[in-house]
């Protein structure tokens, strides 16, 4: 029988019930494409679909995949959903322990030693895996041996083997991006999925910011040919995608830019779909921003960082602010929507030069949207590398954010965000559901929801009910004392889907007494039995007290609830929402 590979990637998980958008497998797609096309390895290889990928929670995600016998599975592993990846891969070897799983990504870095050695991984794809997952594909097809006894495998270039805790040769570099540029129009991948079309026409980077992981793998830049990139742009039309967006790293890097952009336009006649991608503001003159605008393009994203000039220095990115400012008026005066973004948190940087940033933004408008992040020691990087010497304290596991470096303290990082939210007059972590719109209907527009009344015997529903996305929506006559019977359901609940989103409400409507503060404390710490996630580590930096996670517990009521209000917001404002149907009183801040 073939060898039988399931190729996974799994999205970056909602905060709450939402819908999740944009997980478009590409890589997935690039891997099967050049195994199966390029060398014609007669393998099985599936990419798991969105409608699973996308939708389903942790249990369900492991019944599919476990039903599927694979004799390896393969995960394409981001800083969003490399731990959820693991703890799946975890789960896959307790039921069949001869499954061999394979890791790649950006995670699958050199000196990240937390991914590269935990006990589900076989393999890891370093840098470009193309090549080299279709090697180890073959070298697995031709010798089925080596799926039970690993430890016997060659050194494959491009990969880890962590039974014999050997890395491979170094892998050279694609010739030519049209070895992949083909995984639409052969049908790897369908760009309807999420109605866009990823399209990567360069590979690789002239800049080196020290934040940055991306070119660390590759020593040149490797093209798509123009009749390819062509050939994908009518497919995009005939399909009738809304996007394409153009994933290489900065547009404007390649000396043929303007050709570039004739090309683009070229493939897009009847202005059928439009263009988004990131670039440089300095250098773009009008009239480039007049073309892109033709072409197609409707927003493009600009990394400004920082105004602080040792932070510059330090990161690898000077910034001209004459052409930058030239650049950003140029695409707001041709039509094109400009987000900016601003990283807190930089080497280099102190509270007055990030104020600085902010200030600068603000009083300049050359912005539509402003995006304002917290710095990633990311693996790979230079700053990773260089961390002890720059003082950088960071967080052990993803999203890895700064805590502190030797000019700014954690509670000014915090501070700098929350100031960041004010000027701009927005939230960088919004709630899929404002507090405002919640309600019963609402809530199963994103995700699954279990409907509990407390006074009412009911079965259990299975785990693999879960989705990405869960609502525990609980009502009760009495709520006072009853945390005991509440704590049961969200342990069923994160005990096998520890990595979806939980929100815990609890309709007080028609309850003659309300949860107790007790009860509410007693509930969060069941929430939070497991092993902090990807939002967890991320959210328990937010400005705002109390968001600790993608964990959350709501006290909801359609009736007024009056005197009650003052005592709750001051014994657990910094764990739990109380909302009204027609009055919202968020966590105190």
């Amino acid at each position: 029988m073939p060898l039988h590979v399931v190729l996974v990637q799994l999205p970056i998980p909602p905060l709450g019930p939402e819908a999740v958008r944009g997980n478009v497998p590409l890589a997935a797609g690039y891997l099967k494409y050049y195994a199966q096309c390029v060398h014609r390895l007669p393998a099985e290889i599936e990419i798991l679909s969105p409608s699973l990928a996308d939708r389903a929670g942790d249990a369900a995600l492991l019944r599919a995949i476990v039903e599927r016998q694979p004799d390896v599975v393969g995960f394409s592993c981001y800083v969003w959903n490399a731990e959820r990846s693991l703890w799946l891969a975890q789960r896959i070897k307790e039921l069949r322990p001869q499954t061999r799983i394979v890791v790649g990504g950006p995670e699958a870095t050199s000196d990240n030693a937390w991914f590269l050695n935990h006990p589900a991984v076989d393999w890891a794809v370093l840098g470009e895996g193309e090549e080299t997952f279709a090697e180890l594909v073959a070298v697995l097809a031709d010798s089925p041996q080596l799926l039970i006894h690993p430890l016997e495998a060659p050194d494959i270039p491009g990969t880890w083997n962590r039974h014999r805790s050997r890395f491979g040769p170094p892998r050279p570099q694609l010739r030519s991006l049209d070895a992949v540029g083909r995984v639409y129009l052969d049908g790897m991948i369908d760009p309807r999925w999420h109605n866009t079309l990823l399209l990567e026409s360069i590979r690789g980077c002239i800049f080196h910011c020290s934040f940055c992981f991306y070119p660390k793998s590759f020593d040149r830049l490797t093209y798509m040919s123009r009749e390819v990139i062509l050939e994908n742009l009518r497919l995009a039309e005939e399909c009738g995608v809304a996007e394409v967006f153009l994933l290489d790293p900065t547009l404007n890097q390649r000396r043929d830019f303007e050709d570039f952009l004739h090309t683009l336009r070229e493939g897009n006649p009847r202005g059928s779909f439009t263009y988004s991608g990131e670039l440089r503001a300095e250098g773009i003159r009008p009239e480039l921003a007049q073309l892109m605008r033709s072409a197609g393009f409707v927003e493009v994203e600009l990394g400004l960082q920082s105004v602080g000039r040792t932070a510059q220095d330090l990161m690898h990115r000077r910034v001209n602010l004459p052409a930058f400012e030239r650049g950003v008026q140029a695409l707001m005066d041709a039509g094109i929507h400009v987000r900016v973004d601003l990283i807190i948190g930089l080497p280099g940087d102190t509270a007055e030069t990030v104020r600085q940033g902010i200030e600068y933004l603000t009083s300049s408008g050359l912005y539509h949207e402003p995006q304002v992040f917290r710095l990633s020691v990311l693996p790979g990087t230079e700053f990773r590398r260089r961390s002890e010497e720059l003082g950088l304290e960071f967080q052990p596991r993803p999203p890895y954010h700064v805590l502190s470096t030797p000019s700014l303290r954690a509670e000014e990082i915090q501070q700098l965000m929350a100031e960041a939210e004010q000027a701009f007059h927005t939230d960088f972590d919004p709630l899929p559901i404002a507090n405002d719109e919640l309600s019963a209907e609402r809530v199963n527009q994103g995700g699954s929801v279990w409907r509990i009344d407390l006074d009412e015997a009911s079965p259990a529903p299975s785990p693999e009910t879960v989705d990405i996305a869960h609502t525990l929506w609980i009502t009760a006559r009495e709520f006072a004392d009853r945390s005991a019977e509440i704590v049961p359901w969200v342990r069923r609940v994160v005990g096998e889907n520890p990595h979806t989103s939980l929100w815990v409400v609890l309709d007080v409507t028609g309850a003659d007494s309300l949860p107790t503060t007790e009860d509410v404390f007693q509930i969060m710490d069941a929430l939070y039995e497991q092993p902090p996630t990807y939002w967890d580590w991320h959210l328990a930096l937010h400005p705002k007290p109390g968001r600790l996670g993608a964990k959350r517990i709501v006290i909801y009521s359609e009736r007024p609830l009056k005197g009650r209000l003052a005592k709750w917001r001051r014994s657990i404002g910094r764990v739990a929402d109380v909302v009204e149907k027609n009055r919202v009183l968020q966590k105190t801040v």
